[in-house]
């Protein structure tokens, strides 16, 4: 009986001795499947982030052509439908133009400007070129005068020439400016025997508009016969002027002794006096620039009251001045600035604007804070900004 119970312990022993074996082992192999689990788990997030990455990038990539494509596809229709559109609209230009009532082919004419393709522009330029010459509405015929110089188009000169002649007055003034948009130097003989003609004894637009275009366009010939109307008393004041300034615009320094005696003339009037000071800039008389100082400083030494009524004209001589590059000019500008006139200021204001001396920055910038003119102010603060000084625009 011991015998057996000794076997059957033994016997116990030796099982258990298997199931801690076997138990060891599994967990060792539970230890190392675990091992390797957590190794792949270590691995595998990183080869997964790099995918997804990638596919987010490929996915972006795909969005941005696709928008692109999109957008361009907006754009072609819109320019599409911008073309179709403007197709339209010179179609109804040209048509209303043609049999419109008189205030609608006004504005179908001005709406020439607001066209963008220039095959379309000059479509409707051709049809004005053989319209206006029978046009007999005169407003009609004004505005295609101004539209097709402001376009530039000189294929419509000869019928633009040709309305110098026309009944209205509006009509011929607009055609004479037009000339000198378009620079139309042929036809200065026609403007010159129409100017020879005309009542300086009368002021008139249309005589002004000749004189000033015949200036720009550098009529010399014309020099000795402006001369003449201003030495005659009855030729108007409005017009004396402006055959002045047209001898200035000439820019021929032959006409300086003249200009000279007349800005000397204490006879003459102030304005015809300052008047012949700017058109002696204009010529590049430098040298009576030491004259035009001798007549601020005697201006300077009248009493106050007198003084007064030549504020004008030294102002008038100091710009004078400031065109001829005087450095005297800037002084006396500086003290104009200090006068009790605002249209003195703002004058001296607008010249130092065009001389951009750094000099005057300082009390620029006073002017622009200080001055009692808002006008002043506005101005000084303009002319800092275009001579590269950084201002304040909230004020």
């Amino acid at each position: 009986m011991k015998k057996i119970f000794f076997v059957f312990i033994i016997l116990l022993a030796s099982l258990s001795l298997i199931h801690a074996q076997e138990l060891e082992k599994k967990n060792m192999n539970v230890a190392v499947d675990s091992s390797q689990k957590k190794s792949t788990e270590k691995n595998t997030p990183s080869t997964t982030a790099e995918s997804a990455k990638d596919e987010k990038k490929d996915t972006g990539k795909k969005l941005q052509e696709q928008k692109k494509i999109a957008d361009e596809k907006k754009k072609d229709i819109s320019q599409d439908k911008h073309i179709e559109a403007e197709k339209k609209k010179t179609e109804w230009i040209k048509k209303t133009i043609q049999y419109g009532i008189q205030d609608d082919r006004i504005d179908a004419i001005k709406s020439i400007l607001t066209l963008k393709d220039p095959s379309h522009k000059s479509e409707i330029i051709k049809l004005l070129d053989e319209l206006m010459p029978q046009e007999t509405n005169p407003e009609v015929k004004r505005t295609a005068i101004t539209i097709v110089s402001e376009l530039k188009s000189s294929t419509s000169l000869p019928w633009i020439i040709a309305s110098l002649n026309d009944s209205s007055e509006e009509v011929k003034i607009a055609a004479v400016y037009a000339i000198d948009t378009l620079k139309a130097t042929d036809a200065i003989p026609q403007l010159e025997s129409i100017l020879k003609v005309q009542k300086f004894t009368e002021n008139s637009n249309f005589t002004e508009a000749l004189i000033r275009t015949l200036g720009k366009l550098k009529a010399t010939q014309l020099k000795d016969f402006a001369i003449e109307r201003i030495k005659d008393t009855k030729t108007t004041d409005n017009l004396r002027q402006l055959c002045i300034l047209f001898l200035g615009d000439l820019e021929d320094i032959s006409s300086k002794d003249f200009l000279l005696g007349i800005v000397k003339d204490k006879e003459e009037d102030t304005i015809i006096r300052s008047y012949a000071a700017v058109a002696l800039a204009k010529i590049g008389a430098k040298d009576t620039a030491g004259d035009l100082l001798e007549i601020i400083k005697e201006i300077d030494s009248y009493p106050v009251n007198k003084r007064k009524d030549y504020y004008s004209f030294s102002m008038y001589c100091t710009a004078a001045l400031v065109k001829m590059g005087d450095s005297n000019a800037i002084p006396r500008l500086m003290e104009a600035l200090r006068s009790n006139n605002p249209v003195v200021r703002l004058r001296a204001v607008e010249l130092m604007k065009d001389v951009k001396d750094k000099r005057t920055i300082d009390i620029l910038k006073y002017k622009m804070q200080y001055d009692p003119s808002p006008k002043v102010q506005k101005a000084a603060k303009e002319a800092l900004k275009e001579m590269g000084e950084s201002v304040d625009e909230s004020k």
